[in-house]
């Protein structure tokens, strides 16, 4: 096999590459085409997955948005896939994958190339770039899921909460006219205005409490240090 770094006259020339944050975790691949018609970029992304499955899913993707029957440099910094295509290594794992693989290179002239990562190959580092966006994303997505998936667990939070409401909620003030009302007293009867709503109300003259009866004056009262 010509391992020769140079692209053939008539070779596509496609840059694939994986990332991944956390082995496993989210993931992404980018792939980088160069053709006649100039340059393409395509990537994708997993919320679970891993660094060696991304770089075999990095060459799959690429391999599929080239013509069937063309002849194809795939240049990779991946040695996992390099190695694996080119010098026959075992496939203990990701066998899915390399399957999918094999049948995208049946269809195709197709040589692997490793280039080494981050050395000043431009279009190495964009496929790196696209990669580890996507995989930045697919930790967003999953983080977005989890998130939703707990407040579904929780439930909304009520719109009335239980509990006395804030001293500073408005209360309507209850105007009367004393001089309407001090006729109609029986015996005994005062007119006090109440230390929470500020409105006036009827009580025996011995009541000693500033609170009117209205549940949220009551509630006020009560939460006051040393309320009986």
């Amino acid at each position: 096999m010509n391992h020769s770094n140079q692209a053939r006259q008539g070779e596509i020339t496609v840059y694939a590459d994986g990332s991944c944050l956390g082995n496993p975790g989210p993931g992404g691949w980018g792939v980088v085409i160069v053709d006649s018609d100039g340059t393409r970029e395509y990537s994708g992304g997993d919320p679970e997955t891993t660094n060696n499955r991304m770089e075999i899913t990095a060459a799959i993707e690429a391999l599929r948005r080239v013509a069937a029957g063309s002849e194809v440099l795939v240049r990779s910094d991946s040695q996992y896939v390099v190695n694996t295509i080119n010098s026959r290594w075992k496939r203990n794992a990701n066998t899915d994958l390399w399957r999918q693989l094999d049948e995208e290179i049946a269809r195709r002239k197709v040589r692997f190339q490793w280039v080494r990562g981050h050395a000043g190959d431009a279009l190495n580092e964009r496929a790196d770039r696209l990669a580890l966006e996507e995989a930045k994303a697919a930790a967003e997505r999953r983080r977005s899921a989890r998130r939703a998936a707990m407040q579904s667990r929780v439930g909304p939070a009520p719109a009335n909460p239980p509990g006395p409401p804030p001293a500073t909620t408005p209360v309507p003030r209850n105007e009367v006219d004393l001089k309407a009302v001090l006729p109609l007293l029986k015996e005994g009867e005062t007119v006090r205005r109440c230390l929470h709503c500020g409105g006036e109300f009827i009580a025996p003259a011995r009541y000693k409490d500033s609170f009117c009866a209205l549940v949220a004056c009551q509630l006020q009262r009560r939460s006051r240090p040393g309320s009986a």
